[in-house]
């Protein structure tokens, strides 16, 4: 029973993380459709798609759900981390996804996201003296030669990116690594909805200081409008519910792993909604980093 229990524990993880996922990487050809045809900032957009989500969050857990909202507040020790989560884990993920997409294209800032699953492994070893068992490291091995492959387009000596969009690609993935890891103590304390609201208004706030909406409005279309409202509701609040509740359930080191959905998913929105074309060795990249959910998976099944 005990088994069954933990198997159908860990089938809700990993279904809330592949969510997130799939939302998170869609809104990432909605994103670039955004810079290119309606003249959109990174930074005006994270204003509006944080500070709104952040509201909507917090307003439904306390309304809704009937959740206290201002616990985390009245726990100092706890400030410290959430402090570090809202800025240097979510907030960053948010802002430099948006750079290099905006850098590069969806489908990049997606799979240099990804690596963050290599920091992840990293990180558990030197932090918790937790090695990678073989399926994990087969994984990782995987995910980076199908992600070289798609950065290069299968020119292996030379990137297919420019060097801006490589570095704010690499950070990205720190921040992602970052992300996952560090909320894990403070969901256990508080509830999900109120941590993911708190950073995700504390972020709007930031840029919003930044870049005030109300300043430099970019023309608001029907386009514009629903793409914005996507982002927002979907690729933002609904993604990060998803993924952080799955922490729950799975460890960061599978959340990571589950994340391959997300270049995926980009892939899918870039030909569907930009008419993006790719080659063959992008394609068996793609292939590369979807298969470590398998090799994964596997891994589970046999411990």
């Amino acid at each position: 029973m005990e088994n069954k229990t933990q198997a159908q524990k860990r089938l809700i993880g990993g279904i809330l993380a592949v969510t997130g996922a799939i939302l998170w990487g869609i809104q990432g050809p909605v994103s670039q459709f955004l810079f290119q045809d309606n003249n959109l900032s990174p930074e005006w957009l994270m204003g509006i798609k944080m500070g709104i989500s952040g509201i909507v969050i917090l307003l439904f857990t306390n309304f809704v759900k009937k959740e206290p909202v201002m616990d985390l507040w009245k726990k100092p020790k706890n400030l410290g981390v959430f402090a570090a989560y809202a800025v240097f884990g979510l907030a960053a993920v948010q802002y430099l996804y948006l750079v290099t997409v905006n850098l590069s294209n969806a489908g990049t800032a997606t799979v240099l996201q990804s690596l963050g699953t290599v920091l992840i492994v990293i990180f558990t070893a030197i932090f918790y003296h937790q090695l990678p068992n073989k399926y994990e490291a087969t994984a990782v091995l995987v995910a980076l030669i199908g992600t070289w492959l798609l950065v290069t387009k299968g020119h292996l000596t030379q990137l297919a990116i420019s060097t801006p969009a490589l570095t704010a690609g690499l950070l990205l993935a720190l921040a992602g690594a970052i992300q996952t890891m560090l909320p894990v103590n403070l969901l256990k304390r508080f509830s999900t909805l109120v941590v993911v609201g708190w950073a995700m208004l504390v972020g709007g706030v930031i840029f919003t200081i930044v870049h005030p909406f109300w300043v430099d409005v970019p023309k608001l279309t029907l386009g514009t409008i629903l793409g914005v409202g996507f982002i927002v509701f979907f690729g933002t609040m609904m993604s990060f519910i998803c993924f952080i509740n799955s922490l729950k359930f799975i460890s960061p080191t599978v959340a990571g792993m589950l994340d391959t959905f997300e270049p995926l998913s980009a892939t899918i929105g870039a030909v569907i909604f930009l008419n993006t074309s790719f080659n063959g060795a992008e394609v068996i990249g793609g292939i590369l980093v979807l298969s470590t959910v398998f090799i994964l998976a596997l891994g589970n099944k046999n411990e």
